[in-house]
């Protein structure tokens, strides 16, 4: 079981890694767009959420998901974020996921009965590269970590809180 008041508040995670990688993380939130539906669905939440987001700032990938993390968070008080390391639950991760890859998102409601996940790229995405070659892979991990696919991470992540609505 994971143990929330264990993990590290938002601002701890953006305190953590080299300047340069405070940095990316800092101008990754300035750039981001909200869209409409992303934040009506954070607002709409009406049970509270306990959040587990396993990430650690020199990930490319977990860069790219904060932003819409710390929204979520900044929007409605009812989503209660913690911030874990991927290392010390890399078990637990792989029992809830199947795998222990970062970033990773666990919805839990106020029981702690996981609701949704969301693990490493948004599902839409891992579905156009299921038949993709490498090279293909290789320009979608690029394009997604310059945002073009940020719409996907905002409607997997909405899709999660309609279920504590």
């Amino acid at each position: 079981m994971i143990d929330f008041e264990k993990g590290y508040s938002l601002e701890e995670y953006f305190a953590k890694g080299y300047e340069e990688e405070r940095d990316r993380q800092r101008r990754a939130c300035e750039r981001a767009v909200y869209s409409e539906a992303f934040e009506e669905a954070v607002k709409k939440v009406k049970e509270p959420v306990r959040l587990a987001a396993f990430a650690e700032i020199y990930c490319p990938d977990t860069v790219v998901v904060m932003p819409f993390v710390k929204r979520m968070a900044d929007l409605n008080p009812l989503v209660r974020l913690a911030v874990f390391e991927r290392d010390p639950y890399m078990k637990e991760m792989e029992t809830l996921t199947g795998t222990a890859r970062i970033p990773t998102l666990l919805f839990f409601d106020g029981e702690m009965n996981l609701m949704a996940k969301y693990v490493e790229l948004p599902d839409g995405l891992k579905d156009k590269m299921k038949d993709a070659d490498p090279a293909e892979k290789s320009t979608m991990s690029l394009d997604y970590r310059r945002g073009k696919y940020n719409s996907l991470i905002q409607e997997q992540l909405a899709s999660a809180l309609s279920l504590f609505h």
